[in-house]
């Protein structure tokens, strides 16, 4: 065995795969033979939170030396799976993975080879055309299966030699975010891994990355390795879930604004100290805003909305609903006529990081005639105060992860 044969070798043991199961067991028995067939001695870890089908007594039964397992018959959020995962990892390094994937032939060879080891790596994965129109650079969309028992392990091994072949930098910076990353585990600890805000799933790698991008990790995308995906055969479109998926989504959207002030599009967020003043308003303008400022003050009886959108979120609505009375000071301050609140008035909120972070003056701190002339002609116009506008977000890198 070569020197550089030596290196390869070794880099490859330094690796974790990491792999959430939720039921589906007919996937990760596939997966992990797969796996094992090709790369008999890297270190797996399956963590299971509530799972029902087997999928526990399965894990007991396995004889390997290589394998880290958890389970446990209570059921959790994607973040504490993962978290647990990091936490029970051995190796240096982790990489995010799902049950129901292909890995290539090189896809570890290649990920130890061009991984960049004090950044944020995402690997490419190849996915039937479920999902089209989204360009990512992490993603490829070819049919090689949109199941395993359809799948065609050697057109999936021919592509994957191809695509390689053809490739003239493994390694380049992108914007984009993935959920299939690979990275060092120290960094996920000292952060505090996922967080279990978004319940059970989805923004949560958003979120993570964005924590990423503020420590100071650049995002790179390796173009050498590669996994076959079959979409969500655990989460969105399992049986679980399928029915569920819209209203899970929007709970999590809601929270990832709840916490960085911004929907889950940008790069970096802009992450202000804002409180929101509504009057005339109702339940319906409630909720239409509460998630967009950090305390919401109104003059109407908010009781039965706290009741119900409590189940759906972590942050003390106590803590971010109270009457006008109770105003505490901001960084900024936003008037909202709540009988004259409309989509306009909704979109220009959505967007209220971005105009302060510009200053746009036209629509900040207006003088006495232009608040008459809004409240006349535009009442449904947001009236934003602030003098300084401290920035916040980077004081939502850390979070306690045990």
């Amino acid at each position: 065995m070569g020197i550089t044969e030596r290196k390869v070798t070794f880099m490859q043991n330094d690796i974790s795969f990491l792999i959430g199961l939720k039921n589906n067991l007919e996937y990760t028995r596939f997966f992990y033979r797969q796996v094992r067939s090709i790369y008999p001695e890297v270190e797996i870890v399956f963590v299971s939170f509530g799972s029902t089908d087997g999928t526990h007594q399965w894990l007991d039964q396995l004889d390997d030396s290589f394998l880290k397992y958890f389970y446990s018959e209570e059921s959790k959020t994607l973040s504490d799976t993962y978290n647990k995962a990091i936490e029970i990892a051995t190796k240096k390094k982790v990489c995010f993975l799902h049950n129901d994937m292909v890995l290539g032939k090189f896809f570890l060879s290649n990920l130890s080879k061009d991984m960049v080891e004090n950044d944020l790596n995402f690997y490419k994965v190849i996915e039937p055309p479920i999902f089209t129109g989204d360009f990512r650079d992490w993603k490829e969309t070819h049919d090689f299966g949109d199941d395993i028992h359809s799948f065609d392990f050697q057109q999936f091994f021919d592509f994957e030699e191809t695509y390689i072949s053809g490739r003239e930098e493994p390694v380049s910076r992108t914007a984009h975010t993935s959920f299939f990353l690979c990275v060092r585990r120290d960094i996920l600890l000292e952060i505090g891994g996922l967080d279990n805000l978004f319940n059970p799933m989805f923004c949560e790698d958003d979120d993570l990355i964005i924590r990423l991008r503020l420590l100071g990790l650049k995002t790179v995308q390796l173009h050498r390795a590669l996994v076959y995906h079959f979409v969500s055969k655990t989460s969105r479109f399992s049986k679980e879930y399928e029915n569920k998926t819209k209203a899970i989504e929007l709970k999590s959207q809601r929270n990832f604004i709840r916490k960085w002030g911004v929907s889950n599009d940008l790069a970096l967020p802009l992450k202000y100290d804002i409180g929101i003043i509504v009057k005339n308003g109702n339940l319906d303008s409630l909720y239409k805003l509460e998630h967009l400022a950090n305390t919401i003050y109104v003059d109407f009886p908010f009781e039965d909305y706290i009741v119900k959108e409590q189940a759906n979120t972590k942050y003390d609505l106590r803590e971010r609903v109270k009457p006008i009375s109770e105003l505490q000071k901001h960084d900024i301050i936003i008037h909202i006529n709540g009988k004259a609140a409309n989509r306009k008035t909704v979109d220009m909120m959505e967007n209220i990081s971005r105009l302060i972070f510009e200053n746009k003056s036209k629509y900040i701190n207006p003088l006495v005639f232009q608040k008459l002339f809004l409240k006349i002609f535009k009442p449904y116009r947001p009236l934003i105060f602030f003098r300084e506008a401290l920035r916040k977000e980077k004081l939502l890198i850390y979070k306690e992860l045990f």
